[in-house]
């Protein structure tokens, strides 16, 4: 269990919070700039927005221009008047309840300054970037507990606030609460507090699908953990006795993935409610719909018949300048799994059952914080996302997909930080892993300001 926080780590946190909370000031402020010079790409935010009427409601206007964008649409639509088209059920309902929440209470006062419209998007904006300053803390925490090295943990923290999914952050999107649920998971997991863990894995599946796949590290702490000790162990416990507790190990962990996974439920069960029984005039042939008579899901649905997601669908000529969009964080993503694989190959090919330690590998290499045992469960999550993100999604969205992915920010840090890396370069010189860290450095600056510039102004990519 890792320690408790001592002076210092908590005013590491201070730090961290401040500089979350300055990045996205500067994000806010470079999009409201670069709204007021350069014309939108697509025009229709205005006609869903109230029309000006005090100098209050011009200036919530003009953030709204620059934060209701793409999805956001989506999510101010449900806030606003709950799921009445077929397609809003691919966003899920626990952001747009937070915002109609907080509308109704702590912002109802400003109802009569900027209208009720405003006072929904200024909710979203809220609570998106305060669940950025909190995710980028506990991100701080989850490294501190898992990699065993504090400073790693700080420049991943730091990382983590200048991510190339910059603006998604701080606009009405679920990226920065889905983060701050995950990682908050994450951090009760590594403190042992699975039943917490597993009502929080819940919220996050109100929030994005994926929230599901991280109930996975139930199964390697609670499965997965014993029996990799039992391998290594030289005392082995009588063997019934073993096997009736990891039987006993294996039961809990999937009461706890069932309650991880009844936000997802709760939510298709509704959606098929609504959808098959109480909105029979918006969808004329329901009797077609596979969720309607089958096993199929909503969102399943929803995403495949609406937005053509599925399996290798991406693949067309038309889709090559989003590949391309995509390159930097999938070669991020590659090499920072090749770097961990090769540190200790036998590790990664048996769940961590045996190691290259043992027959005296380069403990060096092996001593370094991104490279150890703990990490393990992260990169096979990593790489199953990896895998989905560019097969099955839209994958010009991956900046964001893994902007929840704790890995991605460690092994930055990792590169940034100067830590000996299989993957930094072919020669493993000093010039290459010095271009490799300024590589590093500039795409999270510089794609995440670009994104900043594009998205307030509606331009491509969402």
């Amino acid at each position: 269990m890792p320690a408790p926080p001592t002076g210092s780590t908590r005013g590491r946190c201070w730090d961290v919070a401040k500089y979350a909370g300055m990045s996205r000031l500067a994000a806010l402020l470079l999009g409201y700039v670069s709204n007021a010079i350069v014309s939108d790409y697509d025009s229709s935010a205005s006609l869903s927005l109230p029309a000006q009427s005090s100098a209050a409601q011009g200036i919530a206007r003009r953030l709204a221009h620059v934060v209701v964008r793409w999805d956001a649409f989506y999510f101010k639509h449900i806030a606003e008047a709950g799921y009445v088209y077929e397609q809003e059920h691919a966003f899920f309902p626990l952001l747009p309840l937070v915002m109609r929440v907080f509308a109704r209470t702590a912002l109802a006062p400003l109802d009569g300054w900027i209208g009720p419209q405003l006072v929904l998007v200024l909710a979203g904006v809220l609570v998106s970037n305060a669940c950025f300053v909190l995710a980028s803390v506990t991100l701080y925490k989850l490294g501190c507990g898992t990699l065993r090295s504090e400073r790693l943990a700080y420049a991943a923290a730091l990382l983590f606030v200048l991510a190339p999914s910059n603006m998604f952050m701080s606009a009405v999107y679920t990226e920065s609460l889905f983060a701050y649920l995950v990682f908050s998971a994450l951090l009760l997991v590594t403190r042992r507090r699975y039943a917490w863990a597993a009502v929080v894995l819940c919220a996050s599946t109100l929030c994005r699908a994926n929230g599901v796949v991280y109930a996975g590290f139930f199964w390697w702490d609670l499965v997965v953990q014993p029996c990799i000790w039992r391998q290594r162990s030289s005392q082995k416990p009588a063997a019934l006795r073993w096997f009736v507790g990891l039987a006993a190990q294996a039961a809990r962990a999937t009461a706890l993935t069932a309650v991880a996974a009844l936000g997802f439920v709760a939510f298709q069960a509704l959606g098929r409610r609504m959808l098959c029984h109480h909105q029979q005039a918006v969808i004329q042939n329901r009797d077609m719909r596979p969720y309607c008579s089958g096993a199929a899901t909503v969102y399943g649905f929803v995403q495949a018949h609406y937005w053509d997601v599925g399996f290798m669908r991406y693949y067309t000529p038309n889709q090559i300048p989003n590949f391309a969009l995509a390159v930097p964080m999938v070669v991020l993503a590659l090499c920072g799994i090749w770097a961990y694989v090769v540190s200790d190959p036998v590790r990664a090919a048996t769940l961590g059952m045996r190691s290259r330690k043992a027959a005296g590998a380069n403990g060096a290499q092996l001593g370094s914080a991104y490279l150890g045992d703990s990490l393990l469960p992260h990169m096979y999550l990593w790489v199953l996302l990896l895998f989905v993100a560019v097969t099955t999604m839209h994958v010009q969205v991956i900046t964001r997909f893994f902007s929840s992915v704790p890995a991605v920010f460690w092994y930055a840090a990792h590169v940034v930080c100067g830590s000996a890396s299989a993957s930094a370069s072919a020669s493993g010189s000093d010039t290459g892993r010095s271009w490799w860290r300024r590589a590093v450095v500039w795409y999270f600056v510089g794609y995440g300001m670009a994104g900043v510039v594009l998205f307030s102004n509606f331009f491509p990519p969402a």
